[in-house]
């Protein structure tokens, strides 16, 4: 047994069972050994760890940074997230707006809103229990509908086919 009111010096190593105090234990090199375990805090720059680190929380006023897959229950953010590559997921739900400045390629578009389109809408058949309003309607191919009711002209440059013509006006020829 060691009993000192002063300091005790050693070169070499020491070797034994525990280590007890009231103060701190100060080393300016690496401090080797199978765990840490604090009730306390532990403050360093940095900490390098080559297994995995498990953890109750972690908690930054910094980055949180990762070069292989980053795997968890739910990502909550105030912020921003950002991704240069493409994201896969189930559903996007959003209470704000889906904006896209490419293509949007999808099955189908359910909207109980509008849609709205600046440019040309192509499509194979335009379906629609209500009105198709619009300034002109071009069309290369044939229409049928069941009526076709106008307020003002009806113009063709061939021939005009049809059963019967009624007219509460004049026929000129």
């Amino acid at each position: 047994n060691v009993t000192t009111a002063g300091q005790v010096v050693a070169t070499g190593n020491v070797t034994g069972g525990n280590v007890t105090t009231a103060g701190q234990v100060t080393a300016t090199g690496n401090v080797t050994g199978g765990n840490l375990i604090t009730t306390g805090t532990f403050e360093s720059a940095s900490v390098t760890v080559t297994g995995n680190i498990t953890g109750g929380n972690l908690i930054t006023g910094g980055l949180v940074s990762a070069t292989g897959n980053v795997t968890g229950g739910n990502l909550i953010t105030g912020g921003l997230v950002s991704a240069t590559g493409n994201v896969t997921g189930g559903n996007l739900t959003t209470a704000g707006q889906a904006t896209a400045t490419g293509n949007v390629t999808g099955g189908n578009l359910i909207t109980g809103g509008l849609v709205s389109a600046t440019g040309n809408v192509t499509g194979g058949n335009v379906t629609t229990s209500g009105d198709l309003t619009g300034g002109t309607a071009h069309v290369t191919g044939n229409v049928t509908g069941g009526n076709l009711i106008t307020g003002g002209l009806i113009s063709a440059t061939g021939n005009v086919t049809g059963g019967n013509l009624i007219t509460g006006g004049l026929i000129s020829a």
